[in-house]
């Protein structure tokens, strides 16, 4: 099986996901910016847009986000974000 990445977001009322991934794309503020186990450490904005999270054998989980920050460590991304709102993944 493929490394997978620990993934939490996080809004000022719950914690909207907590799970694992394969991979993360995040509308970082200066274009999206996909993330895989074993990438370099980054601190940065989140820009208004979709997170996509994609599971092996499962259809990608998607959020539409506002702005926040996210954390990338090695084998974790954090996203801490004013609002979101669950989406139907296109192209899924």
């Amino acid at each position: 099986m493929a490394a997978m990445l620990k993934v939490k977001i996080i809004t000022p009322k719950e914690v909207a996901y907590d799970g694992t991934a394969l991979t993360v794309t995040i509308p970082a503020e200066k274009g999206e910016m996909q993330v895989y186990q074993g990438h370099i450490p980054v601190l940065a904005r989140v820009g208004r847009g979709t997170v996509r999270i994609e599971k092996p054998g499962a259809a990608p989980v998607c959020f539409e986000v506002d702005e926040g920050f996210f954390r990338v460590t090695q084998d974790e991304v954090s996203l801490l974000i004013d609002t979101l709102q669950p989406v139907e993944a296109v192209g899924a």
